[in-house]
């Protein structure tokens, strides 16, 4: 492979990338919300994208546990593999999706006042060339934005009731 070959793969790879934070900010303490994030199995209940949630090992929670997603968006169906990767207790969780589609989503928590948390969900997601590469990117920029916002708000919700 030349050089100008390589930078060509490496800008198209970066277009076919999808790199979103979404804030909220929910009416209640960090440890609250953070027994929300950390319990994975119940993320179908409020990640209207995520139909059913197995894990890929015996293990349930920490580093190192695997995450199969049955993934819905529209057509597009899919199970996404995801690894958690690290955590910091009350203050983040971040794991790499390494099926079809690769790249890394964290949730990063904070306290802006008493009896409130500012939750972040950050997402670079890389699109494969079989769904479209930098077309899809275009598009699923705008789509999983509103997808992960509405999700959230669901949390919010749930967390608030």
């Amino acid at each position: 492979m030349t050089e100008a070959t390589g930078r060509l793969r490496t800008w198209i790879a970066g277009l076919s990338e999808v790199r979103t934070g979404v804030p909220v900010e929910i009416d209640a303490p960090v440890d609250r919300v953070w027994a929300e994030v950390v319990d994975f199995a119940a993320h179908t209940q409020w990640m209207e994208d995520a139909h059913a949630i197995r894990f890929g090992t015996d293990q349930r929670e920490g580093p190192g546990t695997v995450l199969l997603i049955d993934t819905r968006i529209g057509p597009l169906r899919t199970v996404d593999r995801f690894e958690i990767a690290e955590i910091e207790p009350m203050v983040s969780v971040a794991g790499r999706h390494v099926g079809l589609f690769r790249g890394e989503g964290r949730f990063d928590l904070s306290s802006p006042g008493p009896g409130r948390t500012r939750l972040v969900w950050s997402e670079r997601i890389r699109f494969p060339w079989l769904y479209g590469g930098p077309a899809a990117a275009l598009v699923g920029r705008v789509v999983l934005r509103r997808v992960w916002t509405k999700n959230l708000a669901t949390l919010k919700r749930r967390v608030e009731a």
